[in-house]
């Protein structure tokens, strides 16, 4: 296609590159990201939750959970 490695897999600077990508969108955006990202990508969620916990960093998902459940009252 467009980056050189066509029907071969991604070089692994790129995977990595998309992930840390992601990870940024998940935290620097509002809630309202997570929310669809929640509706449409649920298991990116999880592990964005889950990498979060593992590195120290609690209360994401509950914080997520109480705001989305708030606002549907």
């Amino acid at each position: 296609c467009c980056f050189g490695w066509e029907s071969k897999s991604p070089p692994i600077s790129a995977v990595v590159w998309s992930s840390c990508q992601v990870q940024a969108e998940l935290h620097l955006h509002s809630i309202n990201f997570r929310y669809t990202m929640q509706k449409r990508f649920p298991s990116i969620l999880e592990v964005y939750y889950k990498s979060n916990e593992w590195s120290g960093i609690h209360g994401i998902r509950e914080n997520d959970q109480m705001t989305w459940l708030s606002s549907k009252n």
